[in-house]
């Protein structure tokens, strides 16, 4: 199968519904180098054997007690919780046949290109982030997070989300600043930060809260 059925376009269309992770321990097969300085697997392409002989290791344990028979297929739901099982070879159609029948159980799926997708607007959210350009990395996150409805990108928007309630956090700490320098005379200064907050940080609770203490500040002389 890995000659013959992988590199299968039906099958290949098939798996980028699915986040496919290649487990075999054997590694006899060898390398082969790819550009310049680099060595993958000769058998399954994008991955080098010390990746499919680790992803065997962890995973073996968790779904197979005993003999375990090659090959053997298993689907899982986001969770990785095991929805399906096909042991033994098959011929493509049969595969990609299976591969639909587990797709129902889960629903719409996350695709390939939508995770890689949802993957770049995660790193590129926290390089914003890093950088302190907080309104590019709401964007970046909250393109994530409107693809909540699909059950396959539960994960993925939660790490979104969770870089969004980390940004909310930072800006509610700031907007109880701007506070307490109100209270302590500095409306100026308060009137500042505030602004920042909530121009900087639109679409978060703390934006909200930002503009609500700017409404209840002293009118500027």
């Amino acid at each position: 199968m890995d000659s013959s059925v992988y590199p299968n376009k039906d099958f290949v269309a098939a798996s980028k519904k699915w986040v496919s992770i290649y487990c075999n321990k054997e590694s006899e097969h060898g390398s082969k180098k790819v550009g310049l300085d680099k060595e993958l697997c000769a058998i399954i392409a994008g991955i080098t054997c010390d990746e499919h002989t680790k992803n065997f290791a962890e995973l073996s344990g968790k779904f197979f007690k005993g003999t375990i028979m090659n090959p053997t297929h298993i689907w899982c739901d986001p969770d990785g919780n095991e929805i399906g099982r096909q042991v033994g070879a098959m011929p493509t159609k049969g595969l990609v046949e299976k591969m639909g029948e587990a797709l129902k159980k889960v629903g719409p799926g996350l695709g390939g290109d939508e995770y890689a997708y949802m993957n770049d607007k995660i790193a590129e959210g926290q390089k914003a982030s890093e950088e302190n350009k907080p309104k590019d990395a709401i964007a970046a996150w909250t393109a994530v997070t409107k693809m909540s409805k699909n059950p396959g990108a539960k994960n993925v928007v939660a790490r979104a989300q969770a870089g969004l309630d980390k940004l909310n956090e930072y800006g509610k700490d700031q907007v109880a600043k701007a506070k307490d320098l109100a209270t302590g005379g500095d409306v100026e200064g308060a009137r500042k930060l505030l602004k920042e907050i909530y121009s900087g940080y639109k679409g978060l609770d703390c934006a909200k809260d930002a503009e609500k203490e700017i409404a209840n500040l002293p009118k500027p002389k």
